[in-house]
């Protein structure tokens, strides 16, 4: 009836205020390396500050894909966990690994560094992309020992397929893990298929959220449902995300369009560019120097596409 409709469209302007509050932009932070692509561990705090008091951001993703985490030793991970730690930021860790070993070992490393450091706050795993699993079971197969790991810990499953190459549904997959993972509480949804994260939405049991993981369009990830976004973009363009979060709440959506163009005009400016090194030189560029250095198959920026980059950064405002 128009009355309902009338009183539902109350509610959820109501809703708003609540809903922004809510709303959280995460940062999938890089990996800082000295010159030799040692991990620079003295640079975390720095990094953290700047993150705060820049960027208006309060927890961070580390170990993921900007961060190089399948690259990286398994003891230089748990020596990542001990640097953020001892920031002042929130920490979701990305714990999985080729080998499940590995993954249960440093799942059940961050549970026991979280005991005495309430900053940590979750994990996540994705698929290995090696040997795939075959169905949504053998997923679940997979990640239930490294989550059980890390009992205390809230889980998500980092859903990235343009990495893994895996295809299981996802719809699929939640209804399983939210039965069989005691801890499961979401998926980071890396994906452009808006049609399966809003049927995961809808039909998410309660306390199970979604992180919307495509920084480009991160306006239809809010009106699909995501709670909170995690991206790369956030580590420099903070404030204009929390832009477009603020303007879509307020129903201002061609500010919204506004904002969400001036991401998608920096990403554009990387171009043909590997987009780790590429926005390892945007934080250069920015005041916080992680070092170029990017480990093996990737490859750092040369001087010349340093050089291109910051020009094409000047020539749209990025840089004002």
């Amino acid at each position: 009836s128009t009355l309902f409709n009338k009183m539902r469209f109350l509610t959820l302007l109501l809703s708003l205020p609540t809903l922004l509050f809510s709303f959280e932009l995460i940062p999938a932070v890089f990996t800082p390396y000295n010159s030799d692509l040692t991990i620079d561990y003295e640079k975390i705090q720095a990094y953290a500050t700047f993150l705060s008091e820049k960027q208006n951001i309060t927890t961070v993703f580390i170990s993921g894909t900007n961060g190089e985490s399948l690259s990286l030793s398994l003891s230089e991970r748990k020596q990542l966990v001990d640097a953020w730690a001892k920031t002042s930021q929130k920490i979701i860790v990305m714990v999985s690994a080729e080998s499940i070993v590995d993954a249960i070992s440093l799942s059940s490393y961050v549970s026991k560094v979280s005991s005495s450091n309430p900053n940590i706050i979750g994990i996540a795993a994705m698929s290995p992309s090696f040997f795939k699993p075959s169905s949504a079971q053998d997923l679940i197969d997979y990640l239930l020992p490294i989550a059980s790991a890390s009992p205390n810990l809230d889980f998500r499953y980092y859903h990235i397929p343009s990495m893994t190459g895996l295809t299981i549904s996802m719809t699929s997959f939640q209804t399983l893990a939210s039965s069989q993972i005691k801890n499961f509480k979401g998926i980071k949804y890396t994906d452009t298929d808006l049609f399966t994260l809003r049927k995961c939405v809808k039909n998410a049991n309660e306390g199970v959220t979604h992180y919307f993981g495509k920084d480009e369009i991160l306006i239809t990830g809010i009106q699909t449902g995501a709670k909170s976004a995690v991206g790369s973009t956030y580590n420099f363009m903070g404030p204009v995300g929390y832009e477009i979060v603020s303007s879509f709440f307020d129903a201002d959506l061609e500010k919204a369009g506004e904002k969400q163009d001036e991401i998608v005009e920096v990403v554009e400016a990387w171009g043909d560019l590997e987009g780790i090194p590429a926005q390892k030189a945007i934080m250069e560029m920015v005041g916080m120097d992680l070092g170029r250095g990017v480990r093996p198959p990737l490859r750092s920026l040369t001087d010349d596409e340093y050089s291109e980059l910051e020009q094409s950064l000047k020539e749209i405002g990025f840089l004002d």
